[in-house]
C-alpha cells in the first residue's frame, strides 16, 4: 500500500512545513488555501503578524524539547536559517525563581539574578524572587519570509478558498471538491470555524493578538518574554523594538479583529516601567491579527474526527516549535496507514 495523499488545509507557516516534511518522506501532500492569509483569503494571519522568537527555554517540558530541537535545526542549517531571515539577538526569559529549573538542561543557558538582569539588560521594578533564563543564542526569525520560501518548492498547491471540510473531502469555493487519504486543518485562527462549519468536534478557540513598534535609542536589547508582567518584544531594526502585551479578547473574528487602544495604552505604561529609556511613543500604528489557541497550549497534531485532523494551536508562539512539530506531525501522520480508506479523485 502506498504513503497516503494528504489534503493540508491552510498555507501559514505550519501548514506549509508540514506539507513540505510530508513531500520529503514521500507521500502526496496537496497544500490547500489561499497562500498568504486565511481559507477565506485576502486576510493577513498569525503568520504574517507573528514576532517570530525562537528560543530553547520554556517552562513547560513537552515544549522545550520541541523548542530545543526547532533551534537546532534552525542553527545546524544555514539555508534554512538564510530563508527564515535567522537573526541571533540572544533571548531573555524573566519569571518566577521556582520555575527556573529548566534552564539547566538547555545547552548555553544561563540563570541570572533579579540584579544581575538589572544591570545587564536595563530592566527595571522587577518583582522580588524574578531571575532570568539568558541564552546567547537565540533570537528571532522571519515566518513570513519562511512561508514563502517554502512555498516556492512545493508542486502540489491549490490557491482557491475553502468552502467546507468532508471525511477525506475538501469542497472548494469553485464547486470543485478534493478528496485524499487524511485531511490536516492547519488553518490557524480559521480552524474552529472551519470545524464548526463542517459540525466536526471543537476545543479550539480564537484570540487577538496584538503588538506595535516603538522608538528605542538602546541597540543591546534582546528578544525577551517577562512573564512577571507579560510584557514582551525583540529587536525590530535600528532605533526600533517590537513590544506587546497578551490580549483578554477571545472568540475573536479572524479576518480583521480591530486593534485595542487599551491594550496599546497598558503596553506603553508597562514598557516605561520595565524599560527605563524607552520612548513610550508607538512608531506607527499597532499590527492586530488572530490566533488559535488550545489547552494545553501548543502546536500539535491532534485527531478531530475520520480521517480529518488539526495541526494548530500554537497559542501565538508557534514560530519557536514550528519546525520540531510539523516533523513530528508528518511522522504520525505517516504512520496512521489505517486511515487509508477513501479513493482519490
Amino acid at each position: 500500500m502506498g504513503e497516503p495523499r494528504v489534503l493540508v488545509v491552510g498555507a501559514g507557516l505550519a501548514g506549509v512545513l508540514l506539507a513540505r516534511r510530508l513531500r520529503d518522506a514521500g507521500a502526496e501532500a496537496v497544500l490547500v488555501g489561499p497562500h498568504g492569509g486565511g481559507p477565506a483569503g485576502g486576510h493577513a494571519d498569525a503568520t504574517a503578524a507573528s514576532g517570530g522568537l525562537v528560543r530553547a527555554f520554556e517552562p513547560d517540558p513537552a515544549a522545550r524539547a520541541l523548542a530545543t530541537a526547532s533551534l537546532a535545526e534552525l542553527r545546524d542549517d544555514p539555508a534554512l536559517a538564510a530563508a527564515a531571515g535567522w537573526r541571533a539577538t540572544g533571548s531573555l526569559y524573566l519569571l518566577d525563581a521556582v520555575d527556573a529549573g529548566a534552564a539547566a538542561g538547555v545547552a548555553g543557558a544561563e540563570v541570572l539574578t533579579r540584579d544581575e538582569v538589572s544591570r545587564r539588560f536595563g530592566f527595571d521594578r522587577l518583582p522580588d524572587g524574578t531571575v532570568g533564563v539568558w541564552e546567547r543564542r537565540a533570537g528571532h526569525l522571519d515566518p513570513d519570509r519562511l512561508r514563502r520560501s517554502v512555498l516556492r518548492g512545493l508542486d502540489r498547491t491549490e490557491t482557491t478558498p475553502v468552502a467546507r471540510l468532508g471525511d477525506g473531502a475538501v469542497d472548494l469555493r469553485d464547486g470543485r471538491r478534493l478528496t485524499g487519504d487524511l485531511v490536516v486543518v492547519a488553518a490557524g485562527a480559521w480552524t474552529p470555524g472551519l470545524l464548526r462549519a463542517a459540525g466536526l468536534p471543537n476545543t479550539l478557540r480564537t484570540k487577538h493578538i496584538q503588538y506595535a513598534h516603538h522608538r528605542t535609542g538602546r541597540a543591546d536589547l534582546p528578544c525577551f518574554v517577562d512573564e512577571t508582567s507579560g510584557l514582551y518584544g525583540r529587536p525590530a531594526g535600528p532605533g526600533r523594538v517590537l513590544l506587546g502585551l497578551p490580549s483578554d479578547r477571545w472568540d475573536v473574528d479572524p479576518p480583521a479583529p480591530a486593534p485595542d487602544s487599551g491594550l496599546a495604552a497598558r503596553v506603553r505604561a508597562v514598557a516605561a516601567r520595565r524599560l527605563p529609556g524607552l520612548d513610550p511613543r508607538p512608531d506607527g500604528p499597532p499590527v492586530s491579527a488572530a490566533d488559535c489557541y488550545s489547552d494545553p497550549p501548543g502546536l500539535a497534531l491532534r485527531a478531530v474526527a475520520g480521517a480529518v485532523h488539526t495541526f494548530t494551536g500554537g497559542s501565538g508562539g508557534a514560530a519557536k516549535t514550528v519546525l520540531a512539530a510539523s516533523r513530528l506531525a508528518a511522522t504520525a501522520l505517516l504512520n496512521s496507514r489505517s486511515a487509508i480508506r477513501v479513493p482519490h479523485g
